[in-house]
């Protein structure tokens, strides 16, 4: 009798297709549009494509276009064409801070997708009103490029954050110093250090990250007292020096010491609370102390003067710490949240609860005054306005 082979399961199961790449359309090419595209063309940043190109210089889209092997992906000189071309799905927004809202409002206001490079704006009132468009079309994704959310070492912290390991928080301080810019990185463009062009310095720009990441892992300050110190040494406008109080409900304090002008730098994170304390040097080594019992029932507790709590500790290293490795998987979160409806990284909610930090920081350093979070949109964009060269 002749034996048939039956087929395996595999064989039985109807060949699954692969799901459509998001079309991504670009606009604003500048060197960080070289990155983020460098990162699409390698295959690195998920299951997408770059199918379009928006920039008023048709030059700099005929070089990406060349650089990248993107002679299919449609140039636009006008960016509401590309958005009404139908050639795209999502786009990634890298022009000047102060376009931010607006582009990705009339992106959402189409339905489609955006991803927008840090900050989220200038204005908070523009991001707000983003908000509500994004609140009227549900189904629109956006997310906001803090790449450095996507660092195991800071979605270590941020774990513990949330899981309770540091107890009541009481004390936490970032020392990021070493974010050297010479003056050539500041005159590469007219509108780099300029208030009318960037809108602020380090804390919107390149401190930006940490900021954010501080916040995250914190939630948002009642008040910041700041100190800046603007073009110190540096033929600008905005400032490249900062010292930030933040003040929180209960007893929680943080300090945020920044500059741009210090080689070679330092980077020091610490955050304590009743039951333990986080050490993160560098980005890469992070020391975790548990205490073996919280500090409040301690003290209360103790007789002794100068009493110790036993505690335990470990040290954790850290490897993914290139830059280009962050912005792939932001990219790539992005993207599967506009595939499977999931959550992106870091949302527009919490980019403005950063550059409202931010906000109360310059309107801090320009008063000499102490400034809550609630401040008025309106007098912000007044006081700001009025530096305008």
């Amino acid at each position: 009798m002749r034996r048939t082979r039956s087929k395996s399961s595999e064989e039985n199961e109807p060949e699954r297709k692969a799901s459509p790449m998001i079309r991504f359309g670009m606009v604003g090419i500048g060197v960080i549009a070289r990155d983020y595209a460098r990162l699409i063309t390698e295959g690195k940043a998920g299951n997408c494509t770059i199918t379009a190109l928006s920039s008023r210089s048709e030059t700099h889209m005929k070089q990406l276009q060349e650089e990248f092997g993107l002679r299919d992906a449609t140039p636009f000189t006008d960016y509401c064409a590309m958005l009404d071309s139908g050639a795209i799905d999502a786009v990634i927004i890298c022009t000047p801070h102060s376009l931010h809202p607006s582009m990705a409002k009339a992106a959402v206001d189409r339905g489609i997708h955006a991803l927008i490079e840090k900050p989220i704006g200038v204005f908070p009132d523009e991001v707000e009103d983003l908000l509500r468009t994004l609140r009227a079309n549900p189904g629109v994704k956006s997310g906001v490029l803090y790449c450095r959310r996507a660092g195991s070492a800071f979605q270590k912290l941020h774990e513990l954050a949330e899981s309770g390991f540091f107890g009541q928080l009481k004390h936490a301080s970032w020392i990021i110093t070493n974010l050297y810019r010479p003056q050539a990185y500041h005159s590469a463009q007219t509108w780099k250090g300029t208030y009318a062009g960037e809108g602020g310095g380090l804390l919107l720009t390149q401190a930006s990250h940490q900021l954010d990441l501080l916040l995250w892992m914190l939630g948002a300050p009642e008040s910041v007292h700041a100190f800046c110190g603007f073009g110190v040494e540096r033929d600008i406008e905005v400032e490249n020096d900062a010292v930030l109080h933040l003040r929180y409900p209960g007893n929680l304090t943080a300090q945020f010491i920044a500059s741009s002008r210090e080689f070679p730098g330092s980077n020091r994170l610490e955050i304590s609370g009743s039951a333990g304390q986080a050490v993160l040097e560098d980005d890469r080594e992070l020391t975790l102390r548990a205490l073996s019992q919280d500090e409040r029932a301690f003290s209360r507790t103790t007789d002794e003067m100068f009493g110790r709590i036993p505690f335990t500790e470990k040290t954790l290293s850290f490897g993914d710490t290139d830059n280009a490795a962050q912005q792939a998987a932001i990219i790539a979160n992005f993207v599967s949240a506009v595939e499977r409806d999931g959550r992106v990284l870091c949302s527009v909610e919490d980019a403005l609860l950063s550059l409202r930090t931010i906000n109360a920081a310059y309107l801090s350093a320009w008063t000499g005054e102490t400034v809550s979070l609630d401040f008025d949109s309106a007098e912000y964009r007044k006081a700001l306005e009025s530096r305008f060269c």
